[in-house]
């Protein structure tokens, strides 16, 4: 049942999910300013409103005129965001995160952002604070495949590892194992023990660390990778030194030139029938396609203008973004005719806009994420989304080459 419910949560969700918590992280507060609203499904509306209209009540106690105004502003832009959607809160509930996020000492930025979590929100919470309470939905992010990657020979070795599309080099080790040439004076039957004893010692050195570095996670390792030069992995198995839990998931060898962190890459590289449903190889996989298609077959498109001219006439089969597309959808309302528009706007780009039907100041109600709005067009159309990182050298070409937005098409 659990393997059912972690997969209706894709890729691209999973990724936007972790990529707007990132940037949650990343703001600061100069004072308790920024606003933690958590909203389960079925979360009784006259008990929030209640608390978000004495929360405004209270802060008029604020003793700082410049936090009591940054609070006021901010518990009014949420207030005004529920109203707006009719407090109509999602399936898997609602966590909405509010406050000025401003860099400047005395400027006023008050930004509002929503986050719709990934699995079902049990949480109802109300925070103030100079960051904002990311805790109840940091744990929906984390990796929930890790794999192990161990390269190694006679004289060095790497321990990693690979969550979704990024590794993390968790030890490096050199050992003591002599060369081939004896020093003066000792036998070779004595030279040939000593350097057998220290072959030893560095395998059980590498095991423990091992051990020590993927049991915690065993629950979530789907497999364990040996790689190296020459035969020196496959006598380490032999050793029999690993945890049996771990031994259990070994997957295979793979050969490499390097052990050090090229080495990893290259067992990634070299692993795509042993990693095959992993989140990074699906990535190579989908842009190297994207790519085929774009010199190949013309069943591909690229650049802003054309992927959503492709997107608007459905023509658009898989629809690719890269990560690093930083770009901010910001919904504005007119307070007085309740005209509404969208614009797009580079991050921290400040825009300001007024009515065209009235002439009156809008307001801005939410900012989305843009890579979230677009997947929201895609949806529409029965088209899949594919969030491309640069942690690979497949995502970091088409960032550079293409312009991080893309689409592999059903017909030209």
């Amino acid at each position: 049942m659990k393997r059912k419910i972690i997969e209706e949560i894709s890729d691209a969700e999973l990724n936007l999910f972790n990529k707007k918590l990132r940037k949650l992280k990343s703001f600061k507060g100069s004072g308790t300013e920024l606003i933690s609203l958590y909203i389960p499904y079925g979360t009784d509306r006259s008990s929030v409103m209640s608390q978000l209209i004495n929360e405004r009540s209270q802060s008029s106690n604020i003793k700082d005129p410049n936090t009591r105004k940054n609070v006021q502003g901010a518990l009014k832009k949420i207030i005004n965001l529920l109203k707006q959607i009719d407090f109509n809160i999602p399936k898997n509930g609602l966590a909405i995160f509010c406050g000025n996020i401003s860099k400047q000492e005395g400027k006023s930025n008050i930004k509002l952002f929503t986050v719709v979590p990934i699995k079902r929100l049990e949480t109802k919470l109300y925070w103030c604070d100079s960051e904002f309470n990311l805790e109840p939905l940091e744990e929906m992010g984390k990796p929930t495949e890790i794999y192990g990657i161990l390269v190694m020979d006679k004289n060095e070795a790497t321990i990693a590892l690979l969550k979704g599309k990024k590794y993390e080099i968790v030890g490096k080790f050199r050992s003591n194992v002599a060369g081939k040439i004896r020093a003066g004076g000792q036998s070779a039957k004595r030279f040939e023990h000593l350097r057998e004893e220290a072959e030893y010692n560095f395998y059980k050195k590498i095991a423990e660390a091992m051990n020590k570095a993927l049991v915690p996670y065993i629950d979530k390792i789907k497999g364990v990778i040996i790689a190296g030069p020459g035969m020196t992995k496959e006598t380490f198995l032999e050793k029999e030194l690993l945890d049996y839990r771990l031994k259990e998931k070994i997957l295979g060898t793979v050969s490499t030139a390097y052990t050090d962190e090229y080495g990893v890459k290259e067992t990634i590289e070299r692993s795509k029938d042993l990693l095959k449903h992993t989140e990074i190889i699906r990535e190579k996989e989908i842009v190297n396609e994207f790519m085929k298609h774009v010199i190949k077959t013309g069943l591909a498109t690229y650049g802003e203008k054309e992927t959503i001219e492709a997107l608007e006439l459905g023509k658009v089969a898989v629809l690719l973004l890269s990560e690093k597309l930083n770009k901010t959808a910001n919904y504005f309302e007119c307070p007085h005719c309740g005209h509404k528009e969208t614009v797009i706007t580079n991050e921290n780009e400040e825009v300001q806009l007024n009515c065209k039907k009235c002439g009156s100041a809008m307001e801005l109600i939410e900012e989305k994420d843009y890579i979230e709005l677009l997947m929201e067009k895609a949806k529409v159309v029965g088209a899949q989304t594919r969030i491309i990182s640069t942690e690979t050298e497949e995502g970091e070409k088409f960032w550079k080459i293409f312009g991080g937005i893309g689409a592999i098409l059903r017909f030209k």
